[in-house]
This record gives structure tokens, C-alpha cells and sequence, in this order.
């Protein structure tokens, strides 16, 4: 049985899926105040372009009830940010992982692959967003762009891509598991079958958990924005409160990657502090 989000949750999501992937699932009608809410999610998240094209779709449904003066300004923000291509986001030859032996192996996978005069494009392109996202993951950024952005990547270039190569690669990183991680956001949050998804092995019934998790990613940067912070700035240590909550949000992924959790949590500290004493 699928797991039950509150109607703010569950129209963000559907409103989402219907603005990154032109799927139409049922909204349902929200106080002014929740819609507000609503809103500025989708702005913590840098998501109000994808989320104004979902509201066009809906935009003579009568569940959708948001203010008028509401969906003006996003359907300003949709003109001014349009949902475009997304690959100069994601550089296959930029990509970096915070532990030096994880690092070592993916240098060395990012040469031999420029060096193979037959190289997979596809391939590069989509461990790119998988590895950018493992990065946002774990230092406490926003993720669930990149999320849709792997979504919409499938859906469009999938079938191009050599998913023996890729799964390779993510062994080799020991990134499998997150990468797992990402392709069970997809199902759980935006309808995706596990067939769209090579690399994911077996369906998680608790992914619920993480969307929420995701979501909840706002809380911790807003009161990390009292100390000067962006939304999704990342790995935030500028008092005992926000320092709590990064490390522990990092250290819930622990079991998925231990080694890049560890020397994330180190080098995050290491320069968390050095911004401190300046």
C-alpha cells in the first residue's frame, strides 16, 4: 500500500511531476496560507520554474485554488527561469569525491573514459548527475533538483546510455547505494518504474521517508539563514544548533557510503571551522 503524504506534500510532488515530466496526477484544494507555504518550498528548493509550468497544467482544474495574485508571480518567475536544458549543470571531468581513495578511482574512471576513443556521452552525462547529487546529498544542499533533473535525463537520453559501463563505475566509487538512494526518490516521488531504472536493484518501501526528509531540508537552512546563509548552502557549522543538525543529517547516509560520509563530516568541520576564526 502506498504511503499517504498530507495534502501540501502530496500536491507539491504532483505538481512537480506534472511540471518535469507532463503528468497529471489529482490535486487537492489548500487554505491560502498552505498554498503560500507551498510556494515558498518550491523557492528553498529552486524549484519554482518547474513548479510554475505545473500549475499552467492545472490552471483551470478547480482543486487548484491558489490566490490569482500567487500564480502571477510564478508564472513571472516560469517566464523569467524557464524549465531548458539542464547539461552545463553537470560536467562529467569537474566531478569530486571527498574521500582521497574514492577520489583516486573516479580521476582515474573520468581519463580512461575521455581516453577511449569510443566513449558513452549518455554514460558520463548521467553519472555526472548522480555523483553532483551524491555531493548535495551529503553536504546538506538542496537535492531534489538534481533529482528531476536525473529523472528527466532517463525519460530523454535513458535508452542511450550503457548502464553495464555506469554500474560499473558506481561500484568501483561505491556510490551504488546512493545512487540506489536517488533512483528510489524517483519512483516514490514522481512515478517512475523500476524498469526506467537499471541501476536501482531492489524498490525501498521506506523511500517515503527520504522524499520527506528532503523536503524537511528547508527547516535547517532557514535557521541557518539567520547566520547569513542561501538556501541549500550546504554544510553549515556557524553554532551548536546548526552544526548538530549537519552532521547529523550527513551521518544518516552512513550506511550507504560510510567512507564518503566520514571524510565529508572531516573536511566539512575542518573548513566550517577555518570560517569560523575568520
Amino acid at each position: 500500500m502506498a504511503y499517504q503524504y498530507d495534502i501540501q506534500t502530496s500536491n507539491f510532488l504532483n505538481l512537480l511531476r506534472s511540471g518535469a515530466f507532463n503528468e497529471s496526477k489529482p490535486i487537492g484544494i489548500m487554505s491560502e496560507y498552505k498554498w503560500k507555504q507551498l510556494i515558498s518550498l518550491a523557492w528553498w528548493h529552486q524549484l519554482t520554474p518547474i513548479l510554475a509550468k505545473g500549475v499552467e497544467h492545472y490552471y483551470y482544474d478547480d482543486q487548484l485554488n491558489i490566490p490569482e495574485s500567487q500564480i502571477e508571480n510564478i508564472k513571472q518567475q516560469l517566464s523569467s527561469f524557464p524549465v531548458m536544458g539542464f547539461s552545463d549543470l553537470y560536467v562529467f571531468d569537474h566531478l569530486h569525491l571527498k574521500n582521497k581513495q574514492l577520489e583516486g578511482r573516479l580521476q582515474q574512471i573520468i581519463r580512461k573514459e575521455y581516453g577511449d576513443p569510443e566513449k558513452s556521452y549518455e554514460t558520463m552525462q548521467l553519472m555526472a548527475i548522480i555523483i553532483t547529487n551524491v555531493e548535495n546529498i551529503l553536504t546538506c544542499k538542496s537535492f531534489l533538483r538534481g533529482i528531476i533533473d536525473l529523472g528527466r535525463y532517463l525519460r530523454i537520453d535513458g535508452d542511450k546510455v550503457d548502464f553495464v559501463k555506469l554500474e560499473k563505475w558506481l561500484s568501483q566509487t561505491s556510490m551504488a547505494r546512493l545512487a540506489e538512494l536517488q533512483g528510489n526518490l524517483l519512483i516514490e516521488g514522481f512515478g517512475f518504474s523500476k524498469d526506467e531504472l537499471p541501476f536501482v536493484s531492489k524498490v525501498n518501501a521506506k523511500a517515503h521517508k527520504w522524499i520527506i526528509r528532503a523536503l524537511m531540508r528547508r527547516e535547517h537552512d532557514r535557521h541557518s539563514s539567520l547566520s547569513g546563509a542561501t538556501p541549500g548552502n550546504g554544510f553549515a557549522l556557524s553554532s551548536p544548533f546548526t552544526a548538530f543538525h549537519t552532521i547529523s543529517h550527513t551521518l544518516a547516509y552512513r550506511r550507504l557510503a560510510s567512507r564518503e560520509v566520514r571524510s565529508t563530516i572531516f573536511q566539512g568541520i575542518i573548513r566550517g571551522l577555518a570560517e569560523i576564526d575568520e
